[in-house]
């Protein structure tokens, strides 16, 4: 007569903890893995420039995260190529006359999508719609500026170099005329001041003038 073994409530308790465990752990992976971040709605975006945007990248809503990016493609031959595919959470009510722009995440540089609300009396833009991102500066073309800037303030400093020099042979031998100007200038702003403070503490003073 054969037995089959038969396991202990201990060691059931032990399979079933030990199982818990391990759907705890798998579901920890997906959330920290950014699996579960993706969210329901998907939305295309484009733009022409990316400037580092990778896939996986996290999608912003008004400032806050929302989801992540799925997919990005180059399209040949569109003027603009690249197409970037997110998916995000409904919560993220994109309108008509949402924007869409590349921006950069604190201190480390990561890339993320961000999305504006757009007006409050705009429509719901519907699905299937692509959203016209706004291309990011890329470094080139920021320092070709700051340098086109550069240029046109040493033009402009050697443009006013001959006025000041100018107006410097105009008071050079004025000095002491000048400064009489000044202290007189000054002394009838005190004046004035003194004669309005003393006119409204006492305005029946000027009644009697008049």
């Amino acid at each position: 007569m054969s037995s089959e073994p038969g396991y202990s409530s201990a060691e059931i308790r032990s399979g079933f903890f030990v199982l818990l465990a391990i759907v705890i752990l798998l579901v920890m992976t997906f959330v920290v893995g950014g699996w579960l971040k993706g969210g329901t709605d998907e939305w295309q975006v484009r733009f022409s420039y990316l400037n580092g945007l990778e896939d996986s990248a996290p999608v912003y809503y008004a400032g806050r995260e929302v989801g992540k990016v799925t997919k990005i493609e180059i399209i040949q031959g569109a003027p603009r190529p690249i197409l970037v595919t997110v998916k995000v959470s409904p919560e993220a009510y994109v309108r008509k006359d949402s924007q869409s722009y590349i921006d950069t995440l604190g201190m480390m540089g990561e890339k993320f999508v961000e999305i504006s609300p757009g007006s409050p009396d705009a429509p719901a833009m519907e699905k299937g719609n692509i959203i016209e991102g706004t291309d990011p500066i890329a470094m080139h073309q920021m320092v070709s500026k700051m340098n086109l800037l550069a240029d046109q303030m040493d033009a402009m400093v050697k443009t006013l170099n001959p006025l000041i020099a100018n107006t410097n042979n105009l008071l050079e031998g004025h000095e002491e005329e000048i400064s009489k100007t000044l202290t007189n200038i000054h002394e009838i702003t005190a004046n004035l001041r003194d004669m309005t403070e003393d006119l409204k503490q006492r305005p029946w003073r000027l009644v009697r003038k008049g």
